[in-house]
């Protein structure tokens, strides 16, 4: 489960790559090459075998996050000094546009980088997620390809990645993608009840499905006659469930209803969406990690709330419980 995360501080990166180091010299599986590991940064290599990637150390020299990615990314299209790795962008692709908002990462590229597809795709997309990611206010990142989404071998789009969706060294891993059904509940026409809807989606397997739900709830619905109940510019902070209650960090963005929305088809959208969830039985928002909010005309959001059928058109008091 990931939203917004902790980046590494320049002394965790060191403490981490001693640890490397420390495994490979008594594991030998990497004899005489220890010194991979050195700088204060990570840089990430596909291997020529396209098995895995490597990490090499870098001594970065610019402290901006603008400059040390176009720093980064210099050195991602560099032969490594390591002859047994290679560049994670080869010089036949171009990156058209390198654009930093609100923690969001898109980088375009040319179509060069759709001509090897498959596990040398993935394995180019690893490194330069992991390289990028380690760089503080980048929290996610995107790719497209002159404008386009990226989509995976199998047509699905890629969409937002993070370094912790990769597995290390399982190139067939990486885009390990499952199919599930979700029932979400999406705004009526007036916006003041809710409809339940039933949707099949395809998701990598690395994203937890309260996460997912979540997603979806904010990027809107798959079905006609079934209405938004937040801007898609709401970002996701966190969701985590402990003992029952998930807990859902949303960005500000999250505070301005749109339209007619009454507040309670607002958060019981997500409220009974996720306690369709088995793990789930209540829902507590967050706002920029903040309780003591006020949604609308509602009280503070500082208390966990249960589902609430009674809202949902067709339902009326059913008595449905979870």
């Amino acid at each position: 489960m990931k939203g917004t995360r902790r980046k590494k501080k320049a002394y965790n990166i060191i403490f981490a790559v001693f640890i490397i180091n420390l495994s490979l010299l008594l594991s030998g599986c990497i004899s005489g090459r220890n010194s991979k590991a050195e700088g204060n940064f990570l840089i990430y290599y596909p291997d020529k075998d396209n098995v895995k990637v490597a990490a090499m150390g870098y001594d970065m020299v610019q402290q901006d996050t603008d400059g040390m990615i176009e720093e980064a990314i210099k050195q991602l299209r560099l032969q490594p000094s390591d002859y047994e790795l290679r560049a994670a962008i080869p010089e036949e692709i171009r990156v058209n546009s390198v654009v930093l908002t609100d923690g969001l990462l898109l980088l375009d590229f040319s179509t060069e980088y759709l001509r090897n597809a498959g596990r040398d795709e993935i394995l180019r997309r690893a490194a330069i997620v992991r390289t990028l990611d380690q760089i503080e206010g980048v929290d996610e990142i995107t790719f497209t390809v002159d404008g386009s989404v990226l989509n995976d071998s199998k047509g699905i789009p890629v969409g937002l990645m993070t370094a912790d969706m990769f597995i290390d060294n399982a190139g067939d891993e990486i885009n390990a993608y499952e199919r599930t059904g979700l029932i979400l509940y999406y705004a009526d026409e007036e916006g003041t009840g809710l409809i339940k809807t039933s949707e099949n989606i395809a998701y990598n397997s690395n994203i937890s499905l309260e996460k997912l739900v979540t997603e979806h709830l904010i990027s809107g619905p798959l079905s006609y006659g079934v209405y938004p109940v937040t801007a898609p510019d709401v970002k996701i902070l966190s969701v985590i469930t402990k003992d029952g209650v998930c807990y859902v960090n949303l960005s500000k963005e999250f505070l301005q209803k749109q339209g007619k929305l009454s507040d309670e088809v607002v958060l019981y959208s997500f409220i009974n969406s996720l306690t369709e969830l088995p793990n789930i039985n209540k829902v507590q928002f967050m706002v920029d990690s903040e309780t003591e909010i006020s949604f609308g005309d509602h009280s503070y959001l500082n208390e966990a709330f249960e589902r609430n059928l009674e809202i949902v058109d067709g339902a009326g008091n059913s008595g449905e419980n979870k």
